[in-house]
């Protein structure tokens, strides 16, 4: 870790912050699954619960934007967390009752929490880290959310069956209060203008974000080309699913997992170096084409080969692109309309996960994975070239300041 980032102590406690979430999320999902697993008994069922808390994400993603940007982040960090420890509390009285009910106010409680959460981390990173550190923060940041993802699914799994219920949801509760305290040392400044954002915030409105959205292209092609990436992640579960059973290997899918989560990130370590000031723009539009490319690889669906080696190429390039658009958006969304910002984006991603997920099985069942992916690779390979097109057309030139400019972060 770059070591200006590692003396950055609210940086570094929002990172911490950050695995704790998200592995607290991954754990709750699987949780849940085993709770379900004995009283709702079918599968349909089960993705509809599961997608109530993700359908109120989406109700409530602009109204969590408008919160972010006018009121104080770490006020907003806070609050968010004390409700997130009310989740667990909650699944102790749905296991002492049995009811499903009482374990989908939990599911909404945890999909609010993180819906208010995420997009005010996203929007407070600029405040916290210096300019010229704005692409290795994002970097690390979503590392530390691959590691959560990873380590919470294993360490779930493992506590599941190891553990009764109450057990697991009373530790998730301990990490959720210790995410409060870290919340509580945290040190985000408010922005420099924010005497003039002040006098707007009678009048902020998530609506304002649009007009800002048209006037710049370089967000809009941003949005096209990770809403394009995230018709693959929607599906991604049922493609690996998918993969063992035509390879008749069940342990394939542990492969997958494992060797996509550590290219993304032995990838994530030189994304910084090999950037560098590169233009944000035409780099990430390139590597839409090796988004396609990978596509194209997994659509070998009854080589091992093909699809591990597709996977890794599919990893190192999630490893470069994301942390890129994340910087691009914090460069050119106005500071003051970030939390609104971020909120949109979060709310189109909810969206497009579930239309990607009934896509994914839809076209499994009509059409058959290969042609599935080779459309999907024709489409990302189609939107790499049209923006990258727009970009070289219009001159958009989006780089990361050179500027290290002080932070009360750092303190």
């Amino acid at each position: 870790m770059n070591q200006s980032l590692l003396r950055n102590r609210t940086f570094v406690f929002m990172m911490i912050g950050e695995a704790i979430q998200g592995a607290g999320i991954w754990t709750s999902i699987i949780a849940n699954l085993q709770f379900m697993q004995s009283h709702v008994p079918s599968d349909l069922g089960k993705s509809l619960i599961l997608m109530c808390g993700l359908f109120l994400g989406v109700l409530i993603s602009p109204q969590a934007g408008v919160w972010a940007d006018r009121y104080d982040k770490k006020k907003i960090l806070f609050i968010s967390g004390l409700v997130r420890c009310l989740a667990p509390i909650v699944m102790f009285a749905a296991i002492h009752y049995q009811s499903v009910a009482i374990m989908l106010l939990s599911v909404v409680i945890m999909q609010v929490a993180a819906t208010v959460y995420m997009p005010t981390v996203q929007a407070a990173l600029p405040s916290v880290v210096p300019a010229s550190e704005l692409l290795k923060a994002n970097s690390l940041n979503f590392n530390v959310i691959t590691i959560a993802r990873i380590g919470g699914t294993a360490a779930a799994g493992i506590l599941v069956s190891m553990m009764n219920l109450y057990t697991v949801y009373a530790l998730s509760l301990a990490f959720y209060v210790i995410l409060v305290l870290l919340i509580t040392q945290l040190r985000i400044p408010l922005a420099a203008d924010s005497a003039a954002a002040a006098k707007k915030q009678e009048k902020i409105r998530f609506t304002e974000l649009f007009p800002l959205i048209r006037s710049e292209p370089s967000i809009f092609i941003g949005l096209i080309n990770s809403g394009v990436i995230t018709l693959f992640l929607g599906g991604f579960n049922l493609l690996v699913l998918k993969f063992s059973q035509i390879q008749h290997k069940p342990e394939l899918m542990g492969w997958i997992y494992s060797l996509e989560g550590t290219s993304i990130l032995i990838a994530g370590l030189f994304a910084k170096r090999v950037i560098g000031m590169r233009n944000l723009v035409t780099s990430s539009t390139l590597f839409m084409l090796l988004f396609a490319l990978s596509f194209a690889g997994m659509s070998f669906s009854e080589s091992s080969y093909a699809v591990l080696g597709s996977y890794v190429m599919f990893g190192c390039a999630v490893a470069f692109f994301f942390p890129m658009i994340s910087t691009l958006f914090q460069i050119k969304v106005p500071k003051e309309a970030q939390g609104r910002f971020f909120s949109f984006r979060g709310m189109l991603d909810r969206v497009m996960f579930q239309i990607s997920l009934l896509a994914t099985g839809a076209c499994l069942d009509w059409f058959g994975i290969s042609t599935f992916l080779l459309t999907l690779a024709i489409i990302t390979l189609s939107s790499g070239i049209l923006t990258l097109f727009i970009a070289k057309r219009k001159s958009m030139d989006v780089r990361q300041p050179i500027n290290s400019d002080t932070v009360a972060g750092n303190k």
